[in-house]
């Protein structure tokens, strides 16, 4: 999502309230089995309003785990969360920056270290604390107006309490998103721009001496006919030797087995999908014990503007299996079934930030005002699809990110939500207790039916909401 309306804004502003913990359940609608646990609220900070959650990720220090939770302007929350019916904000990386993605990576050089790196696109206010530690490293922060420029501050969490920047790799067009790879050497960025940009690419950064960030390389992107073909989001395999990119208008799958030295290896277009926003692999197992490798993609439906109803974009799924890489085959279209208008007017509902966990089979996603939803992939094995087996969606709430660091043997695991307008839900998922309804799995023939029955949404019109 690129911004949000003044009015929009305002609506943020009068329902949120001071920072609190709650553990009184809010008002909304939710499957048996996912259960409400406990809500954080955000102050505001360098000029924001309070909450406005981004993306989430965690990390596991000196036997404690925390969560940490990106916002708009408010910076990086801390929250340890080693007892989640006890979670609570420790600590916060003071950075008014707008967007706030987030990766936590540590590197062979500093045994012992844990980093994060922590987005800004298109605001900076050049004055909080992390434009000041960088300015003291030597780096040049500030624009000629004096507010910030954009990039990715790199911030040292060891000490989860007093999280001190150490670097900032600047990025002109600004950092959308940011994915480190696996080495935790090199970081891709990813600016997100709409079809203003000429020449579409992936900035690659050398970061292992954190006073010299470096550019190495770039990735150029193919022209696209859409809202803008630069890279939003990018997710690494684990072994690092393949990056995923979901750019706005295409799917693109890089080579990244040489980090500093990428290929591209195929770019390949879905008439379906209205915004490219994510795209994360994963492998599962068939019954005769073949192995195949799949490729969600997700669509933010007109970049989250606000539709007033229930549900829009949804997520896609791709066969890459062996020869398929080069040339994904489409096995599947899914979305949630709840259809119904949005607690405001101008509020989204459309798929956003998801995580897949593998070796469980689950996804985990957030839908903005449509909720968190849990998702089993264990049938796309089989050919069965997916299904939706634990939702909550809480009445005025609009989640950016849902996330859970790690899954029970049970099956059961704590959900966090990072969201607009209430800051950091905690959930409760009881992978035994009653399921939801499984939501819309469509084929790809019985999808493109339905996506030609719809209006056709304009590439000028998507480009002036986001505008």
């Amino acid at each position: 999502m690129r911004r949000l309306s003044r009015l929009t804004a305002l609506v943020v502003a009068a329902l949120a309230a001071p920072t609190t913990a709650s553990a009184a359940a809010p008002p909304g609608e939710h499957s048996p089995n996912l259960t409400f646990v406990k809500n954080l609220r955000y102050a505001a900070h360098n000029g924001g309003t309070p909450n406005f959650g981004t993306d989430i990720e965690f990390a596991n220090i000196d036997g404690r785990r925390y969560a940490l939770a990106g916002s708009y302007k408010n910076g990086m929350q801390i929250v340890d969360i080693t007892n989640p019916a006890n979670a609570r904000i420790v600590s916060r990386y003071d950075c008014g920056v707008t967007q706030g993605d987030i990766q936590v990576f540590r590197q062979s050089s500093k045994p012992g270290r844990v980093f994060v790196g922590y987005a800004s696109d298109t605001y900076g206010d050049g004055t909080s604390t992390c434009y000041r530690e960088a300015e003291r490293l030597g780096f040049y922060v500030r624009k000629p107006n004096g507010t910030g420029k954009n990039g990715t501050f790199i911030a040292e969490i060891t000490d989860p309490l007093r999280p001190i920047t150490r670097s900032f790799v600047e990025v002109p067009q600004g950092s959308h998103n940011h994915s480190i790879h696996p080495g935790g050497s090199y970081l891709y960025n990813s600016n997100s721009d709409l079809i203003t940009s000429p020449l579409p690419a992936i900035e690659v950064y050398d970061i292992r001496d954190f006073l010299r960030p470096r550019l190495v390389t770039e990735i150029a992107l193919p022209t696209r006919p859409g809202l803008g073909t630069e890279s939003h989001d990018i997710t690494f395999n684990r072994s690092g030797s393949r990056a995923y990119s979901a750019a706005l208008s295409q799917g693109v799958i890089i080579d990244t087995t040489k980090p500093a030295a990428p290929t591209l290896l195929t770019s390949f277009l879905d008439p379906t999908i209205n915004v490219w926003h994510q795209m994360d692999p994963f492998t599962l197992t068939d019954a005769s014990g073949i192995k195949r490798d799949f490729l969600i993609a997700e669509d933010e439906f007109v970049g989250a503007v606000g539709t007033s109803q229930c549900p829009n974009g949804g997520v896609h799924i791709y066969d890459i299996t062996g020869a398929n890489e080069q040339n994904p085959v489409k096995v599947g279209y899914w979305n949630i079934d709840d259809v119904r208008p949005t607690d405001e007017p101008e509020w989204r509902c459309t798929a956003h930030v998801l995580d897949v966990h593998e070796g469980r089979q689950v996804m985990t996603i957030a839908w903005y005002n449509g909720g968190v939803h849990v998702v089993d992939l264990s049938g796309l094995a089989s050919g069965e699809g997916m299904r939706r087996i634990g939702r909550y969606k809480v009445d005025g709430g609009e989640s950016w990110s849902a996330k859970t660091p790690v899954i029970e043997p049970s099956g059961d695991f704590y959900l966090y939500s990072n969201d607009i307008q209430r800051g950091l839900d905690i959930f409760r998922f009881d992978r035994q207790g009653d399921p939801s309804s499984p939501g819309t799995w469509m084929s790809p023939a019985a999808y493109e039916r339905f996506a030609a029955s719809k209006p056709r949404v304009s590439s000028d019109y998507k480009l002036a909401c986001l505008l």
